[in-house]
């Protein structure tokens, strides 16, 4: 997977690089930010990665780059929420004009490697309404739209 720094600006998606801001692109290489986040945080996190809306799709699947065997699980499951792991971005629009955005994995490095993304894109996910109408509007507000 490519990496990213926490709160640098996301390539990745071409021409949305001065709105969306990474988080959580991580790689066996770098070392993450470690500690705990809220329950509260990674329920929000996981309900917005059951289906999340996103303005492209790319073909591919990614791997943890931090598992060292195994690449990592391809779901996962919390409270009966199933989520896809390596196959999709979030995006959460933050407090000003920026977009975060996180690959799927996210989820993945908070539970198994103890990955603490930082506190203005938690506090972000917890503030975002679970993917609906005004999600989408938020990212529209910010230039992000389907391509």
């Amino acid at each position: 997977m490519t990496y990213f720094a926490d709160l640098a600006p996301n390539t990745y998606f071409g021409r949305w690089q001065d709105v969306l801001v990474s988080v959580g692109w991580l790689d066996a290489v770098h070392e993450p930010r470690r500690g705990g986040v809220s329950e509260e945080f990674f329920r929000a996190l996981v309900l917005l990665l059951v289906e999340p809306w996103q303005p492209v799709v790319f073909a591919g699947h990614g791997v943890c780059e931090r598992c060292r065997f195994s690449g990592g699980p391809s779901k996962l499951v919390f409270e009966g929420n199933t989520i896809m792991l390596g196959s999709n971005n979030l995006f959460v629009p933050a407090d000003d004009h920026r977009v975060f955005v996180a690959p799927s994995l996210i989820a993945h490095y908070i539970d198994a490697h103890e990955y603490a993304p930082p506190d203005e894109f938690q506090r972000a996910v917890v503030a975002c309404p679970r993917t609906s109408i005004e999600h989408r509007r938020k990212l529209l507000e910010r230039g992000i739209r389907l391509q």
